[in-house]
C-alpha cells in the first residue's frame, strides 16, 4: 500500500510498530486519535494485533553463552495496556489518555525480546538491559542502533491457529488448564479461542485462566538467576481478562493470541502451591468453606504480629500467622486485606535503593491479582492464593536482604522534612508534592504526604496528583500496573491501616528506579490532547 507522506494511517502505525520506531509510532497513535477522531479504543486493538505475532518466546528461560540461565519476560507490552485501561477512570478527561500514550510509546521496544536478549533485535532489552551497543557499537560509536529501528522484520515464535471446540465446557476447561501446566501452548490457545467464542462460558473461562496464572509462582527467587515468574504469569492472565472486557471478547482474538500461549512457557512452577495446598488439606480441610468476609476482621495486635511475619520472618512465620486468622474465623479478603497493609511497612521503612524496589512490587502486584480474582469469583482455592502472596512478599523482602546495604544510595528519614511539610498550606500542598515526585525526592514527597493524611480526610485529589505525576514516566510499564494496583486495593481495603498504601504508593513512585529519566512521551502526549498543566 502507498502512504501519503504524512498522513496517520492505521497501516503506518503498524509500520512503525513492527520497524521499532516508538517515537514516530506514539506520534501517529496520537494523530490517529487527536486529529482523525478514531476511537481510542479502537487504536488500542490496532496496536495489540500489530504486535501481537512478535511478542511469543520460546522459553522464560535463556541459556547463555557462558552457561549461566537468564530469564526472559516479554509481557511488558500487554503489561502496559492493562494498566493504561484501568487508570484511565482515575484520572478523567484528557489526563486519562495520557496512559496509554505510554503504553503505545513502550510497545515496538517490546517486541522480540528473546532476539533482543541476543543483540538481534532492538528494543528495550537489547538497549538498556542488555547494553547492546557497547558490545556491538555501529559506524557510529554516538549512536545506539539498538535505540531502533529495526533493520530486519521482527520473527515469529509462535503461530496463530484455529479453535478448538469438540468436547463440554467443562470438559474443555479441564484439557485447558492441564494444557498450560504441560507446557501444550498449542492445545491451551486452541481451547481458549474456542471457550472464548461462547458468552456463556466467559465466567468459568476468566476464573479458569486467573487460578491458571495464580498457582504458577515460585516457592523462592533467592539465588534462582531466572528460575522464576515474578508473578508474571498471574499479570499476564489479569491483563487478558480486563483488556477484553474493555475490548469486548468478540474482539479479542489479537489479545488471547499475546496472551495465552505463554502461559504454558517454561519454567512452570507449582512447588509453593503444591505445599500451600498440602497445609490447607491439614490444617484447614474445609478451607473452601471459609467466606470471603467475616464479621472478625484482623485486629490491631493481629496487624502487628503479621506485619512482624512478612518484614521480618521466615516462609513458617507468615504461614503460621496467615493459618491461625483462617482458624479462628477471619475471611479470605479480610485477610488479603492485612497482607496488603502490612506489606507497606517495608516499602514506607525500610527500602532504600531504587533497584530493590522491583521483586517486592512485583510481588504487590500479584498479590492485587489474588484480592481481585477473590472479589469477582468464586474459587474453592481462593484461600490458598493469599498464602501465596504474603510468602512471595515475604520472599522478595529476604532476597534483597541478601544484598548488602549501599551507603550510595541511603534515604534521609522522611520525618526531617516534617516541620518543612506541615508549614505548607493545605491548598498548595498537592502542587509541591507533585514537583517532588518528578523530582524523584522520596523524603520530601513521602513527608508531603504524611503531613496531608494527618491535615485532612481528602484522598482522592491527592491519590490523583501521585498517580499522574508517575504517569509521566516513560519505558516502563511497572509505573502504571503499580498505580492500578495501588489504587484499587486502597479504595477495596477495610484495615484500619490502609492510608499506608497510600504512603507505600508514593515511596514506590518517588524512588524506584525509571527506565528513562526523560519526559520525551509525555510532551507527545501534551502537544497532542494539551492537557492543562501542558
Amino acid at each position: 500500500m502507498v502512504q501519503v507522506q504524512g498522513a496517520a494511517t492505521v497501516d503506518r502505525l503498524r509500520d512503525e510498530i513492527q520497524g521499532v520506531r516508538y517515537r514516530d509510532a506514539t506520534t501517529t497513535f496520537c494523530r490517529l486519535v487527536a486529529e482523525e477522531d478514531r476511537p481510542l479504543k479502537d487504536m488500542i486493538q490496532e496496536a495489540i494485533g500489530a504486535a501481537a505475532p512478535y511478542v511469543q518466546v520460546p522459553s522464560h528461560l535463556m541459556r547463555l553463552p557462558s552457561g549461566e540461565m537468564r530469564g526472559v519476560n516479554y509481557d511488558h507490552t500487554i503489561l502496559g495496556w492493562r494498566g493504561a485501561i484501568s487508570l484511565m477512570g482515575e484520572l478523567g478527561g484528557k489526563r486519562g489518555i495520557l496512559p496509554n500514550i505510554q503504553a503505545m510509546w513502550y510497545v515496538p521496544q517490546g517486541l522480540n525480546v528473546w532476539e533482543q536478549v541476543v543483540c538481534e533485535f532492538p528494543g528495550h532489552y537489547a538497549r538498556d538491559g542488555e547494553q547492546c551497543n557497547r558490545q556491538f557499537p555501529g559506524p557510529d560509536e554516538h549512536v545506539n542502533r539498538f535505540d531502533g529501528p529495526a533493520w530486519k522484520p521482527p520473527k515469529i515464535y509462535f503461530r496463530d491457529h484455529d479453535p478448538i471446540e469438540d468436547g463440554s465446557v467443562e470438559d474443555r476447561l479441564i484439557r485447558m488448564n492441564w494444557a498450560i501446566s504441560e507446557g501444550d501452548k498449542a492445545e491451551a490457545y486452541g481451547l481458549f479461542l474456542g471457550l472464548a467464542k461462547d458468552p456463556g462460558a466467559r465466567t468459568r473461562l476468566k476464573d479458569a485462566i486467573l487460578f491458571a496464572g495464580i498457582t504458577d509462582l515460585q516457592d523462592t527467587i533467592i539465588n534462582r538467576g531466572g528460575y522464576q515468574n515474578i508473578g508474571h504469569k498471574a499479570l499476564r492472565a489479569r491483563a487478558l481478562v480486563d483488556i477484553a472486557d474493555y475490548l469486548g471478547w468478540d474482539n479479542a482474538h489479537d489479545l488471547i493470541y499475546t496472551v495465552v500461549p505463554d502461559l504454558g512457557c517454561s519454567p512452570r512452577l507449582y512447588g509453593l502451591w503444591t505445599e500451600i495446598s498440602n497445609i490447607c488439606r491439614m490444617e484447614i480441610p474445609k478451607h473452601a468453606e471459609i467466606p470471603k468476609r467475616s464479621d472478625k476482621p484482623l485486629t490491631e495486635r493481629e496487624l502487628d504480629i503479621l506485619t512482624e511475619a512478612i518484614v521480618w520472618g521466615g516462609p513458617f512465620d507468615v504461614n503460621s500467622a496467615i493459618m491461625g486468622f483462617f482458624k479462628r474465623g477471619a475471611g479470605i479478603l479480610d485477610v488479603g486485606d492485612a497482607v496488603m497493609v502490612c506489606f507497606q511497612r517495608y516499602l514506607i521503612d525500610v527500602l532504600e535503593h531504587p533497584n530493590a524496589f522491583l521483586h517486592p512490587t512485583h510481588a504487590l502486584d500479584y498479590m492485587n491479582v489474588v484480592q481481585s480474582w477473590t472479589r469477582g469469583y468464586d474459587n474453592p482455592h481462593q484461600v490458598k492464593a493469599v498464602f501465596m502472596g504474603a510468602r512471595f512478599m515475604n520472599d522478595t523482602i529476604r532476597s534483597n536482604a541478601i544484598y548488602p546495604r549501599d551507603p550510595k544510595t541511603a534515604l534521609e528519614p522522611r520525618w526531617n522534612y516534617r516541620t518543612w511539610a506541615d508549614g505548607i498550606a493545605i491548598d498548595q500542598l498537592l502542587g509541591v508534592l507533585k514537583r517532588h515526585v518528578l523530582a524523584q525526592d522520596a523524603p520530601r514527597s513521602c513527608a508531603l504526604v504524611d503531613s496531608y493524611l494527618e491535615r485532612t480526610t481528602e484522598r482522592h485529589d491527592l491519590l490523583d496528583t501521585i498517580t499522574y505525576a508517575a504517569c509521566h514516566w516513560q519505558n516502563d510499564p511497572h509505573v502504571m500496573r503499580n498505580c492500578s494496583s495501588s489504587l484499587e486495593e486502597y479504595r477495596h481495603n477495610r484495615t484500619s491501616r490502609r492510608d499506608d498504601i497510600i504512603r507505600g504508593y508514593v515511596k514506590h513512585q518517588a524512588r524506584y528506579v525509571k527506565r528513562a529519566l526523560t519526559h520525551d512521551c509525555y510532551q507527545v502526549f501534551a502537544e497532542h490532547f494539551q492537557p492543562a498543566d501542558a
